[in-house]
């Protein structure tokens, strides 16, 4: 009888991966959650259309943030699924690098993670 051997699967990319995407996507939280206190708390103060405009870009800022860190997320678990390492990767590490313009990478550190853990599911380990 044929033995099944189980699949080999790049867990440390997946797991550093996974933490980049979340840190990109906690970052991206707080910065919608600014422009929406800075749009609506701050609009009695003088200029308040400035603080208004602000807070629309931040806000938007903040969810084209959180669609990147969606995407190091589903980069992720392909890293995770045999056969699918590879896209995956290249999903984390491009997303990542987007990401460092939208929620400065996670505070670089997510950034830093995204890049080593597509890394690591380029290479399978």
């Amino acid at each position: 009888m044929a033995q099944i051997v189980p699949a080999k699967r790049a867990v440390i990319g997946f797991a550093l991966s996974l933490t980049a995407g979340v840190l990109d996507a906690f970052v991206a939280f707080v910065m919608i959650v600014a422009g929406r206190w800075m749009g609506r708390f701050m609009g009695d103060m003088p200029m308040h259309a400035f603080t208004w405009l602000i807070g629309g870009i931040v806000t938007i800022w903040g969810i084209v943030g959180l669609i990147m860190a969606s995407a190091v997320i589903i980069g992720a678990v392909l890293i995770y699924t045999p056969g699918r390492e590879i896209i995956g990767g290249l999903i984390v590490i491009v997303f990542s690098i987007l990401g460092l313009f939208f929620t400065a990478g996670g505070l670089l550190l997510g950034f830093v993670l995204g890049v080593i853990g597509g890394a690591l599911g380029l290479a399978r380990k």
